[in-house]
């Protein structure tokens, strides 16, 4: 808040108030509150993001502030006689053609909701201002052609503010291949300007303390004509600034507390902790099982944003959404789904065939006290409106009676075939070796030609596969090299971020792809499928 500067980058751990503490302040108090009538874009990656976690987390810290949704302002709404007569509102000086996408703010400022996963929702607009949350996610060819061309309005009314057309980007550490752009920002900031605004900040406060004490009216007179200086020379050295900044979680340590910290150290791995506290910037685990994964080039976001447009804002109801909102899910064809099976985590894993794309649309798990029938309960509950309930399940030794006397494997078709599903069992008898596997994903994530299938990952719907896909490490073994597994074993490693669910990504990708059972032909037929 000191150093003011209209673009700011910040990459920040957990507990840092990224979006309550940094984007809220920064667009209420910079972008808002200076420019009456502007026009800001709140900006995802997908407008679930902008749903379920920017918006909320906005509007949370805006209450913190004192800003009152419904009084001091509007989400999703064009403001009534009521707010307009409270408020003398005029509206901004390009207003909306529809407020629905829109927050109005009391001043007649106000900001758009814009999603990239929308298409069109960011044309013909000219804004004075941006703000991204969560900006790792984010597709940054896209931002750069379609929305950074829209900041460009020459409004006379904010002539000499700084804050015009800044941009903030909030985020914490990348992980994988996606965010590396954010961590370049570093190399573009101009340095001694940011410590020549701390200096002046510094010399700024040592006089207010002096005013506090003046005992003169023209003592105070001088001294006011110093504070409008300073201010005309901060505004001078803030055009055009770029402020990049990485905070860990022990920054907030005061607010925290040391318990906190202590508990993430005892219930988290190495790597989240030097990346989702420490801030460290690992990007890719060393020796992956996975080394040809790259969520840029594999992964890809599928919301129905038809479906969560009829949401309306209600955030109340989020909780409640289902396979509707994905659209990259055929109702009307078969589901392939297969599991990892241990006390602490029941990962399951759905994927769909669409032409030779074979995409992994969906990761679902329960965790230790919850049992298998509750992940399976999950599955069914979101993939109820799901037209047509046939499931091709994939699974191996560990899930039949060589390991257990009540086989997994019945389990699993018994709850689902009362639940309405028709299943149909694979059996790949022994899990493959992990040699195996590995070559297996080196020419599927390479596109090599080696298989007639390519592989693409929902990268909302299957985050905790994804974290687990990245660290999961390769180690020798005696009769070659496979997966490092000792993370299950780690009571410290997050279950749902341990290779069990990489595991059952493997069942399912190795049933489909090399286990010869399967093939689209061998499936039900359609009129079967329809009478079922």
């Amino acid at each position: 808040m000191l150093i003011g500067a209209p673009n700011e980058v910040l990459v920040a751990g957990r507990g840092t108030g990224k979006t309550e503490g940094v984007g809220a302040v920064k667009t209420s108090n910079c972008y808002f509150k200076t420019m009456p009538r502007g026009t800001g874009v709140f900006l995802s990656a997908t407008f679930n993001q902008s749903l379920t976690r920017t918006l909320p987390g906005l509007v949370a810290g805006w209450e913190k502030i004192g800003y009152k949704l419904g009084y001091h302002y509007l989400v999703g709404e064009k403001p009534k006689d009521k707010f307009i007569k409270r408020w003398k509102w005029e509206g901004p000086f390009r207003p909306p053609f529809e407020y629905k996408y829109f927050v109005a703010w009391f001043n007649s400022a106000g900001a758009h909701i814009v999603s990239q996963d929308v298409k069109g929702s960011a044309n013909g607009i000219t804004i004075d201002w941006i703000y991204g949350d969560e900006a790792k996610y984010l597709n940054v060819e896209k931002y750069q052609t379609e929305l950074s061309p829209a900041n460009r309005g020459i409004v006379p009314d904010f002539a000499g503010n700084p804050y015009h057309h800044g941009v903030t980007f909030t985020t914490d550490m990348p992980v994988g291949s996606s965010g590396r752009w954010i961590l370049d920002y570093f190399d573009k900031m101009d340095v001694a300007r940011i410590n020549r605004i701390y200096e002046i900040q510094v010399a700024k406060w040592k006089l207010q303390q002096y005013y506090k004490h003046a005992h003169t009216t023209q003592l105070k007179s001088e001294l006011l004509k110093q504070f409008q200086v300073i201010e005309d020379e901060l505004t001078d050295l803030r055009k055009d600034l770029l402020f990049y900044h990485e905070a860990s979680t022990l920054e907030n340590i005061h607010a925290l507390g040391i318990e906190y910290i202590k508990q993430q150290l005892r219930e988290s791995t190495q790597f989240q902790f030097d990346t989702q506290i420490l801030n460290i910037r690992p990007l890719k685990i060393e020796d992956g099982f996975y080394p040809d994964f790259d969520e840029e080039i594999h992964g890809y976001y599928a919301n129905n944003n038809e479906y969560l447009h009829k949401i309306d804002f209600d955030l109340s109801v989020i909780k409640s959404i289902n396979c509707l909102r994905d659209t990259d899910l055929n109702l009307y064809d078969e589901l392939h789904i297969a599991l990892d099976y241990n006390r602490r985590i029941h990962p399951l894993v759905v994927g769909q065939l669409h032409g030779n794309d074979l995409r992994i649309v969906k990761g679902l798990h329960s965790l230790y006290p919850k049992k298998l029938k509750d992940v399976l309960k999950d599955f069914v509950n979101y993939y109820k409106p799901h037209k047509t309930k046939v499931v091709q399940y994939w699974y191996d030794h560990t899930a039949t009676g060589e390991q257990h006397e009540d086989t997994i494997k019945d389990e699993v078709v018994d709850y689902l075939t009362d639940a309405g599903w028709i299943v149909i069992p694979n059996y790949i008898g022994q899990a493959p070796g992990h040699e195996d596997k590995y070559r297996m994903f080196g020419h599927l994530l390479q596109d090599d030609g080696e298989y007639p299938f390519t592989l693409s990952i929902n990268r909302e719907n299957c985050d905790k596969l994804i974290l687990s896909i990245y660290q999961a490490p390769a180690e020798q073994k005696k009769d070659g090299f496979g997966k490092d597994k000792s993370s299950e074993r780690d009571p410290a490693f997050p279950a749902d971020e341990s290779t069990h669910y990489s595991d059952a990504f493997d069942t399912l990708v190795h049933g489909i792809l090399k286990s010869g059972i399967y093939s689209p032909a061998t499936s039900l037929s359609d009129e079967t499928i329809i009478t079922n």
